[in-house]
C-alpha cells in the first residue's frame, strides 16, 4: 500500500487510543512487512538477563556475524504499562524494528520487560539496567560495541526509558550505559497528568510518591542526547506531555533536541511504518546514531 493511501486509511482511525484502533493500525500495516526469518539477518531469540520469565531479548545482527562492533538501537516496546511483548509469533512486529536497524548499519536488541500491575516502580528501571548489564558483558559477542548503545521506546515504553534516564539511583553505582535516547509518543511529567488507572497501575496509586517517580527533572541534569518524535494524531496528552518535555531541554540547552512530527501518522502506525515507503522516521534516526556515536 502507497504511503499517501495509508495515511488516508490512518486518518480514518483518529488519534484515539484503543484496543480497536491499535488492531486496526496493526492490520493495516502487517501485510506489508516481511516475516522473520530475514535473509541477511541473524536473530538470537529470548536470551534472558535477568531472574523473571518476561526479562528476556532478542539481538539481531548481520550474517554472517564477525566481530563488528557495531552500534546498537534498543528498542523497549509499549503497551499501556499493563501489556505488550517484544514479538509476537507470526507477525512481524517488533521484528521489524531489529530488522530495520541491520539493514541501517546497526544491530538491534528488542526486550521484554515485567508488567504492572504484578510489578511497580522502579521494576522497570531495574529491567533495563539489567539488560544493558547483559549488553556491557555480551555485547562484543554479537558484533556490537557496548559503548554506542542508543535506547528508544514508544509510548509507555518511552515512559519508562525516560524514566531509566531520570533515576540512576536506582542502579547506582552502574553506569546509564547510553550514548543517546529516543523517545516516541512519550510521558515525561506525573505531575501535570491527571492518573488513570494505566498511570497507577505502574506508578502507584499514592500520587504524593510521584514527585520523586517523575522523569521531567532527571531527564533536564542528564548529559544523555535526546531525540524525540510525536505523531499528528496523538492524543492530546500525549501532545502536551511532548511539548511540555521539548520546552524544557530548550530552556536547558537554548535550542531543542532533535525532533520529528509525524505527520499522518497515529500514536502506533510511527514504528510500524519503520524502513517503509515514504519513512520520516528511519532517516532521522540514523543521522542522530551517526551524529552521536
Amino acid at each position: 500500500m502507497k504511503a499517501r493511501l495509508l495515511a488516508k486509511e490512518i486518518r480514518k482511525i483518529g488519534r484515539e487510543v484503543s484496543f480497536e484502533t491499535l488492531s486496526r493500525t496493526r492490520n493495516l500495516y502487517t501485510p506489508l512487512h516481511p516475516v522473520a526469518p530475514f535473509a541477511d539477518v541473524t536473530i538470537h531469540r529470548d536470551i534472558r538477563y535477568g531472574p523473571d520469565e518476561r526479562n528476556r531479548l532478542d539481538v539481531f545482527a548481520p550474517k554472517p556475524g564477525g566481530n563488528q562492533h557495531l552500534p546498537v538501537l534498543i528498542y523497549v516496546h509499549g503497551g499501556g504499562f499493563i501489556g505488550g511483548d517484544k514479538y509476537t509469533a507470526g507477525t512481524p512486529f517488533y521484528d521489524n524494528v531489529g530488522d530495520w536497524a541491520v539493514r541501517n548499519g546497526l544491530a538491534g536488541i528488542n526486550i521484554t520487560y515485567r508488567l504492572a500491575p504484578r510489578h511497580q516502580w522502579p521494576a522497570v528501571i531495574q529491567d533495563i539496567a539489567a539488560a544493558l548489564q547483559w549488553l556491557r558483558e555480551n555485547g562484543t559477542n554479537h558484533g556490537i560495541d557496548p559503548g554506542r548503545a542508543f535506547l528508544m521506546g514508544q509510548s509507555a515504553g518511552a515512559a519508562h526509558v525516560a524514566n531509566y534516564i531520570a533515576h540512576p539511583e536506582v542502579y547506582a553505582p552502574a553506569p546509564h550505559g547510553l550514548s543517546g535516547a529516543i523517545f516516541m509518543s512519550g510521558l515525561f511529567n506525573l505531575l501535570s497528568m491527571e492518573p488513570d488507572e494505566l498511570l497507577k497501575s505502574y506508578f502507584g496509586s499514592d500520587t504524593s510518591l510521584y514527585p520523586e517517580r517523575t522523569s521531567l527533572d532527571g531527564l533536564k541534569r542528564s548529559n544523555i542526547p535526546f531525540m524525540a518524535t510525536l505523531a499528528e494524531l496523538e492524543p492530546g496528552f500525549f501532545e502536551r506531555q511532548t511539548l511540555e518535555f521539548l520546552s524544557a531541554i530548550q530552556e536547558r540547552d537554548g535550542r531543542m533536541p532533535p525532533f520529528v512530527h509525524l505527520l499522518g501518522h497515529n500514536h502506533l502506525s510511527g514504528i510500524l511504518h519503520l524502513g517503509l515507503e515514504g519513512d520520516l522516521l528511519g532517516p532521522r534516526i540514523i543521522d542522530f546514531i551517526h551524529n552521536k556515536s
